[in-house]
């Protein structure tokens, strides 16, 4: 009665007012805690605001350590729309920064940098020095990234932090970015200030008696060394990393250390000892279905095998990488999405500002030849048609750039459906038809049971093949007026085209049961991935409250042993 109670409130708060004193009263009087404690929550959300964006902000937090950042990322909007009317910055400012960090997590980074510079902006004004500095930690994160690329921006943010650390005296934290100024640096390609940062994180963690962050800075050290051409003294590097982290059974780091000392191996010109460690990486990246690492692994192996003078085999691996290149195209062609959408609208001026230059510059001369002689109009008539063409080719470049980057501002980047944005505005489209129609509309909101298990067991590249596998599989089970969107990290919207609840419940079936049949032996034999699915057939037409009355029904699916469809009794 509850969930009744929450679902008409939006359109009839005296109903719903009395269903919630009915259900407190018959809570006391068979003295049930749990359900006086839910009547009393409700009671608190529809009449404090201050209360609600607290409690909302723990909800959030739950739901981020129970794996469901989707909905931990929308409740923390919730947070900051609350929290804004009640002038509370401190939960304006502690919402926002955890939205941002889910938002670097799962890749959005231009969202993420927004929300974490509104954080660091707040934390300032209030004095909160440790809000601050964490979040300037985040936003140099988020520029540090390979799909942002900002290197000297964040080694600006990265030196400002070091200040900070070492101003209140915080050793670990002041290595740390050590650490990530130099790695910044080799990703820049300005080895010898990579060099320089990472014997001071060394000798840092050294003091510290951090063995495990000793073994990753020697490697890191390794590499930048090895790309200056110092391949002996890198050797001795990457020996100390792999029997460190062989004797800490992490084979994730066992793998990348021995694929880093393979290298070393071959440019030294010893190819069997490349072998002995570039054969047991590889199988390493191969179980783990990591296409990046592999990648560099089959161009070491073809060097070596040509090494041996074993033409075969370092055709065979020549042959791996190229297809391993190929697949990689896609993620760079991401990368390279991110790091637009980043900089868009600072290009998009300078642009502007550009054109109007050019515009500007040719008109004056045209105008000088043009008073000078009447003998020069042709040529004057000439040069303003080249003008009109100039600027008919850059209105049409803007025109297309536009027009490419609204889509990829529309699209989820990973598994190429219509991002939230998308697919909310399809299920608004949706309900208005529906409503000049006088029909019923329908949603569906499904969720991958058990995501945060698969990317804490086999890793988030693996997470991201299960997402866009059950993303094909969901779209082909479709009829043609149906549309699929991704709203959060596991969690995807279904926008129905006239269905009946019959209707809705046999969709929803077929996309838990083509879920239920993919197959991941690539990553696991022993994976296997299902969805729940809440549906919701609605008259009210606002697609707002069908959303959450589908989520609603979703968490009685989890609730009820997951991988099933629930809708409400009345709908089926």
């Amino acid at each position: 009665m509850l969930d009744d109670a929450q679902r008409i409130r939006a359109t009839d708060r005296q109903r719903a007012r009395q269903i919630l004193d009915d259900v407190e009263r018959d809570a006391a009087s068979k003295t049930d805690p749990l359900l006086i404690a839910r009547t009393q929550w409700l009671e608190c959300r529809w009449t404090d605001s201050a209360a609600v964006a607290k409690l909302t902000g723990c909800h959030a937090r739950a739901l981020t350590l129970d794996g469901k950042t989707a909905a931990a990322e929308q409740e923390y909007g919730t947070v900051v729309k609350l929290a804004r009317p009640l002038r509370d910055l401190a939960l304006e400012a502690e919402a926002s920064a955890d939205i941002g960090t889910l938002q670097y997590d799962r890749g959005a980074m231009a969202d993420a940098l927004a929300n974490l510079q509104t954080a660091y902006r707040i934390y300032g004004q209030l004095g909160n020095e440790k809000g601050r500095i964490d979040a300037l930690s985040n936003i140099a994160n988020v520029y540090a990234d390979a799909q942002v690329g900002q290197y000297d921006r964040a080694v600006e943010y990265y030196r400002e932090l070091l200040g900070d650390y070492e101003k209140y005296g915080q050793p670990s934290d002041v290595a740390d970015t050590l650490f990530n100024i130099g790695s910044t640096f080799e990703a820049k390609g300005d080895l010898a200030a990579a060099e320089l940062h990472y014997r001071r994180a060394l000798t840092s963690f050294q003091q510290m008696g951090k063995a495990s962050d000793v073994a990753y800075t020697k490697r890191s050290l390794g590499t930048t060394l090895m790309k200056q051409g110092r391949t002996s003294e890198a050797l001795k590097l990457l020996d100390e990393a792999v029997v460190y982290f062989e004797r800490a059974h992490d084979e994730w780091n066992t793998a990348m250390s021995r694929q880093h000392r393979g290298i070393a191996f071959r440019r030294l010109g010893r190819p069997n000892e490349a072998l002995r460690d570039l054969d047991p990486a590889r199988r390493f990246f191969e179980r783990n279905n990591n296409t990046r690492f592999l990648e560099r692994n089959a161009e070491e192996t073809a060097l070596v095998y040509a090494q041996l003078g074993d033409w075969r085999n370092a055709y065979d691996a020549s042959v791996r990488r190229a297809a391993l290149t190929q697949a990689l195209a896609e993620t760079r062609r991401d990368e390279l999405s991110s790091r637009l959408r980043v900089a868009f609208d600072t290009e998009k001026k300078d642009q502007e500002n550009r054109a109007l230059a050019r515009e500007s510059a040719l008109r004056a001369a045209a105008l000088h030849e043009a008073e000078r002689s009447r003998e020069l109009q042709i040529v004057v008539s000439a040069l303003i048609a080249l003008l009109a063409l100039a600027m008919a080719a850059l209105f049409w470049r803007q025109v297309v750039n536009t027009r490419r980057m609204r889509s990829m501002a529309m699209t989820d980047e990973l598994t190429r459906l219509p991002n939230r944005r998308h697919i909310l505005a399809a299920a608004e489209i949706a309900f208005d038809a529906a409503k000049r129609e006088h029909r019923t509309a329908a949603v569906i909101v499904l969720d991958i049971d058990g995501f945060k298990r698969i990317n804490d067991m086999w890793g988030h590249p693996a997470g991201d093949v299960v997402l866009q596998s059950v993303a094909r599989a969901c779209r082909l089970e479709l009829r043609g007026g149906d549309q699929i969107g991704r709203i959060g990290g596991e969690e995807f919207l279904v926008v129905l085209s006239a269905a009946t609840a019959q209707q809705a419940r046999d969709i929803a079936e077929r996309l838990r049961s083509a879920v239920e049949r993919l197959e991941f032996t690539s990553i696991s034999p022993d994976l296997r991935v299902t969805i729940s699915l809440g549906i919701h057939i609605a008259t009210e037409y606002d697609a707002g409250v069908a959303i959450a009355a589908a989520d609603s029904m979703l968490y009685r699916a989890k609730d009820r042993g997951r991988n099933r469809v629930e809708m409400e009794p009345t709908a089926s």
